[in-house]
């Protein structure tokens, strides 16, 4: 990913629509329950530190530790009281069968062999312990916007719940998510392409009726995703543990 981009993220991720109620959904994916009380949490790909932030709050007497390539943004995350490793998702900088949840929040898609990223989730994780992904969905939304980023592939449910069994896990759940407000994403992606209009890499912070408005829409899948899951959206989350045979 673009530095400056990712580095961006520091003053949008506690403000920015998208950000905030991706945060929570993944969240309440967090509240499955898991086979022994969760003592570490390895967040690949933490940023600047946003989520590890929430999962403090979450399960205070857990130790959360994050993992991130560019050090700049590892460097805000440290500074904002956060305990981050330089590393990458290929070659996780912790011991084997050590975590009881390992989390990649938009990580996989930056990977040209998201199998290397999925093996080392499946070594670092303990038996039991749970992985909880999300990725871009619907390849035929691939616009700038995913190249701009260093995406090499936005996913299908099929396709990401396929690449994460051959790594060995048991899936628990795949679902789409950012679904309500799929129809404007299909209506700007025609319109870059149907005028050629430039796309910067940078995300911004809506106005802020706009951004409130936004946020309030997403929201509403939390207590649909609470319930079932959803069958088409911008995003996928999938959860699922080191052990067992798939039930999806």
């Amino acid at each position: 990913m673009d530095e400056k981009l990712l580095l961006s993220f520091e003053s949008l991720e506690e403000t920015h629509w998208w950000f905030v109620v991706r945060r929570r959904i993944v969240l309440d994916a967090t509240a499955r329950p898991v086979p022994r009380p969760v003592r570490r949490i390895l967040d690949v790909g933490c940023g600047t530190g946003g989520t590890m932030r929430a999962l403090r709050a979450r399960f205070p007497d857990a130790e959360i530790k994050g993992v991130e390539p560019v050090e700049a943004a590892a460097r805000i995350a440290a500074g904002r009281g956060c305990d981050v490793t330089s590393g990458t998702f290929e070659h996780l900088p912790v011991e084997g069968e050590s975590v009881d949840i390992v989390m990649a929040l938009d990580v996989l898609e930056h990977l040209a062999d998201d199998g290397l990223g999925l093996a080392e989730a499946f070594r670092a994780l303990r038996p039991g312990g749970r992985l909880i992904v999300t990725v871009p969905a619907l390849p035929r939304q691939w616009s700038v916007h995913d190249e701009l980023n260093g995406h090499f592939r936005r996913y299908t449910r099929a396709g990401l719940v396929g690449a994460v069994r051959a790594a060995g896990f048991r899936v628990e759940r795949a679902t789409y998510f950012n679904t309500l407000l799929l129809p404007l994403a299909f209506l700007e992606r025609a319109a870059l392409r149907r005028f050629k209009l430039p796309r910067s890499p940078a995300v911004s912070l809506p106005p802020r009726p706009l951004n409130a408005a936004l946020r309030g829409v997403f929201e509403l899948e939390r207590p649909i995703l609470a319930r079932a899951d959803l069958p088409i959206g911008l995003s996928l989350l999938l959860v699922a543990s080191r052990t067992g045979r798939s039930v999806v």
